[in-house]
């Protein structure tokens, strides 16, 4: 979690993630004993407690497709200063007051890191886990053949900043096939639930009963749970990784 944390950049600890986790639990379980019976109780105390983590989850990967998105021109950069003129060091520190955020803090960081002692390989190694996307491996991959090997590192950087660009178009366009089954699985979730609301407001007895009945309860609680499971099935299924 606190890996996570760092890599959502919050300032957050993980004892304070925890103690809201358990916090939201707690209340959840005691609210929803009063409607529901006990396992969706505890299902719906397991599913608030989640809500903070998944929100990490949410920012880290926001993060990391902004880092995606901007990688590749922070690569053109550092090649035109190689090509100018400058070595790999001094080339990272001119585009950092240039490059927007996250990417200027995680250069950053690692220059500082280098300049400490650590060294520029190091520096970079530490930037990959930090940063765990292939872009970032790529990049590291190049910079540490080229200080064994040698080789026109300008034109490495170039060739990875185009075949990034290339890939990110790629994504884009399986994103847009696969939102029409994520529209579907979003609709297919809430239609049972707006029909449940509807009937209880166009005919508030026939819900009445089922809520009444002693296993009225689990009848709705099971299909709402299964509802949720179906909706994260789905998304799974059409999220296609490229």
């Amino acid at each position: 979690m606190k890996i996570r944390i760092v890599q959502a950049d919050l300032g957050w600890s993980v004892g304070r993630v925890t103690i809201v986790m358990l916090l939201l639990a707690t209340i959840g379980f005691l609210v929803l004993q009063l409607f529901l019976p006990r396992f969706a109780s505890c299902l719906g105390a397991v599913a608030l407690a989640s809500g903070p983590y998944l929100y990490i989850l949410r920012m880290r990967k926001r993060r990391f497709e902004k880092f995606r998105e901007l990688f590749p021109d922070v690569l053109d950069s550092i090649g035109r200063a190689m090509r100018a003129g400058f070595p790999l060091s001094p080339a990272i520190e001119t585009v950092i007051s240039e490059t927007p955020a996250p990417i200027a803090a995680e250069l950053q960081q690692a220059s500082t890191e280098a300049n400490l002692g650590l060294g520029w390989p190091g520096a970079l190694e530490k930037l990959g886990q930090r940063i765990p996307l292939l872009e970032v491996n790529l990049f590291i991959a190049a910079v540490q053949l080229h200080s064994r090997a040698g080789g026109k590192l300008s034109e490495v950087l170039s060739s990875l900043a185009d075949n990034m660009r290339e890939s990110a178009a790629l994504r884009g366009e399986v994103r847009a096939l696969a939102a029409h089954g994520k529209l579907t699985g979003l609709i297919l979730t809430v239609l049972p639930l707006g029909i449940a609301g509807l009937m209880a407001v166009v005919s508030p007895g026939y819900m009445t009963v089922l809520w009444n009945h002693p296993w009225g309860k689990n009848l709705i609680a099971a299909p709402a749970g299964c509802l949720v499971l179906a909706h994260f099935v789905i998304r799974r299924i059409v999220d296609v990784e490229v």
